[in-house]
């Protein structure tokens, strides 16, 4: 007979899943019975029955009776309307009194005196409970040697009433040494690793509250925060004392609501990772104010009579387990499925999640009905796990958001490798069109700076060579003359060849340059020439070869009137930036010339050059001296050189 395919490709996904199932089970059965086996010393089942005497309102023993074992319960007494403590009797053989022993309570709980054989080794004060709601730390007490005697001997436990019951735990009296192993274990199970648990849960949820997730992730990150945080609230309920007292009523309902709500919080959060409709998603929240509505009546209608409380209280909390368990059975199987049919990258910590969802199951379970490991049928299950595997849960998802955050390294990596890629074509492109576009901007820039050239010739040299020719033909100039008209059209030439050789350099070496070329003129005229240009190393000022000229010409027109008509015999030049303008002054220590005499000396040349450039020319001139400051703005420099650039 011929399968169908679509039959095959039902059961290959349904095989998977139910093989994810029965792992995530093997773990949670492997996990159980090793914490048990360490946990759990030899001979607590071995008892089945104890002596028990309550105590009146006036604190005296009752007429005796006996209480048979529950199991992982203990001895459990119902509590009357008048009693307010009971003795329980423990009888034990030793057969050296000599060797240490002791007394091991699996849960120390409300314990207010301990005596062997009428010697008292736990005092009549009562412990403070560590211990929550369902947990509680065990209690191990050394039996004095000199209180013990061969043969029998009886130890009486002196217990508080805390609720509807009395409850001795499971106990054991045996060797001192083995006894105190199992009792490290499962302080650290109970209390050492829930307390880490409650810790690394909201840690967690910090993390993941301040993590900017994508706008798919947040939703399902929300339903993390809440699951986890529910989860350390269990763990804290469970396992440790509430900073205030409680009815036992209260506590119950503390108890369902924490239960419940922690299941819940785990399906909406399996639903929101797994990606489903949004419509199971409001049911949830739906289902979880109906329970808490349903659970606070049932409380309320507690409060009003002792003995309907008293049913309510376990009424509530045997159907608290069976809603547990049906929710997280539901989460489970959701899981599964969403591993086996998307295969998903997250299957790791959503594996994680079955099991710590498997021990919610467990504990329901046990709570329902005692339960002994499939791997050793004669050790029973005692252990309470959902606050163990706090520790678990948190590590895994943190393990995920770590694995996560990897990925999106991985992703942008991959990203920025192409776009890098991508980059570098243009890049390349760019460089080319920039190439040609360079060449032709050279060749303008070229024609443009010869025109230039030939225009400061032109208008420059020329026109005083062309002045001095047509003297010449007219012999109308005498040697001296001749000579001076020469050196000045050489002093331009020489402005037209230092403008031009700091084009691509900074003022400053345009000023040394004329500082240089200057010197040996000054110097030869007898005067002394001093110079002090105070620019920063950063003021790196590029004027460009025709602003470069301009300031050298006013410049080199300044120290002409100078040496000719000052008198005097020394010349300062001084550079400063003041802010956003510059400043260059030359000036002599001559006698000076009168203030209201208009033009002449060429300060009308200066004028009309540095109006040109946008600056401004400044004359001080009295009986100490002659002062020439040309000042300009920043701002119009930069902008004089854009335009050149531009040209």
């Amino acid at each position: 007979m011929q399968v169908p395919a679509g039959a095959k490709r039902l059961g290959l996904p349904l095989l998977a899943a139910v093989v994810l199932v029965v792992v995530a089970q093997l773990i949670v059965w492997g996990l159980v019975t090793g914490a048990e086996q360490l946990s759990r010393p030899p001979g607590m089942a071995a008892t089945a029955r104890v002596e028990y005497r309550l105590k009146d309102a006036d604190g005296k023993p009752m007429a005796p009776a006996f209480a048979t074992s529950s199991g992982s319960d203990g001895y459990v007494v119902t509590a009357g309307e008048g009693d307010t403590g009971i003795v329980f009797s423990i009888p034990f053989q030793v057969e050296d009194p000599a060797k240490p022993l002791a007394l091991y309570l699996s849960i120390r709980e409300l314990v207010h005196e301990i005596r062997v054989n009428g010697q008292l080794i736990q005092p009549q004060l009562a412990l403070g409970r560590i211990q929550g709601v369902a947990n509680s730390e065990p209690g191990l007490y050394t039996l004095p040697a000199q209180a013990l005697t061969a043969g029998r001997n009886v130890i009486t436990v002196e217990q508080t009433r805390y609720g509807y019951a009395y409850a001795l735990p499971e106990f054991t009296v045996g060797s001192a040494e083995a006894l105190s192993s199992a009792y490290r274990w499962k302080s650290f199970f109970m209390v050492d690793l829930a307390l880490g648990g409650m810790f690394i849960l909201v840690f967690t949820s910090l993390l993941v509250l301040v993590i900017d997730w994508p706008a798919g992730d947040r939703r399902r990150a929300r339903s993390l925060v809440v699951f986890l945080l529910s989860s350390a609230v269990v763990t804290w309920l469970f396992s440790f004392t509430p900073p205030f007292d409680m009815g036992i009523n209260v506590t119950v309902y503390l108890l369902c609501v924490a239960g419940i709500g922690n299941a819940l919080a785990a399906l909406h959060y399996v639903l929101c990772d797994v990606g489903a409709a949004e419509v199971w998603r409001r049911r949830v929240w739906q289902a979880a104010l109906a329970g808490l509505g349903v659970l606070t009546v049932a409380l309320l209608a507690g409060m009003v009579k002792d003995d309907l409380g008293r049913r309510l209280a376990y009424l509530t909390l045997d159907v608290s387990h069976y809603v547990v368990i049906a929710v997280c059975v539901a989460a489970v199987m959701v899981l599964a499925a969403a591993i086996a049919v998307t295969r998903p990258s997250r299957w790791p910590e959503r594996l994680v999640v079955m099991v710590c969802l498997s021990t919610f199951i467990l504990d329901r379970a046990g709570s329902l009905t005692d339960l002994t490991s499939p791997f050793a049928p004669d050790l029973p299950l005692t252990l309470y796990l959902s606050p163990i595997v706090g520790a678990l849960l948190g590590l895994a998802m943190l393990l995920s958001i770590a694995r996560q955050a990897g990925e999106a390294r991985r992703v942008v990596a991959t990203a920025n490798d192409v776009l890098e890629t991508t980059l570098k074509a243009r890049e390349a492109e760019l460089d080319a069109v920039h190439a040609r576009q360079s060449q032709i901007l050279q060749r303008h820039v070229l024609l443009e700076e010869r025109q230039r050239i030939v225009r400061d010739m032109h208008d420059g040299i020329g026109g005083q060579l062309l002045g001095l020719m047509l003297q010449v033909r007219g012999r109308r100039l005498s040697v001296p003359v001749i000579e001076a008209a020469l050196q000045t059209s050489m002093d331009d030439l020489r402005l037209i060849v230092d403008s031009l050789d700091s084009a691509e350099e900074s003022l400053l070496a345009a000023l040394r340059a004329f500082e240089y070329r200057a010197r040996a003129q000054i110097e030869a005229a007898g005067f002394a020439f001093e110079v002090d240009l105070a620019f920063d190393a950063a003021d790196v000022l590029r004027p460009g070869p025709r602003a470069s000229l301009q300031i050298l010409r006013i410049l080199q027109e300044a120290v002409s009137n100078a040496l000719r008509h000052s008198g005097g015999g020394r010349i300062t030049l001084t550079g400063r930036r003041d802010g956003d303008n510059l400043t260059l002054s030359l000036g002599d220590d001559g006698k000076g010339f009168a203030s209201d005499r208009k033009g002449g000396l060429g300060l009308n040349n200066m004028k009309a050059r540095a109006g040109r450039l946008g600056g401004r020319i400044d004359i001080a001139s009295g009986e100490d001296g002659t002062r020439v400051t040309f000042a300009i703005a920043l701002g119009v420099l930069n902008a004089l050189v854009a335009e050149e650039v531009m040209l």
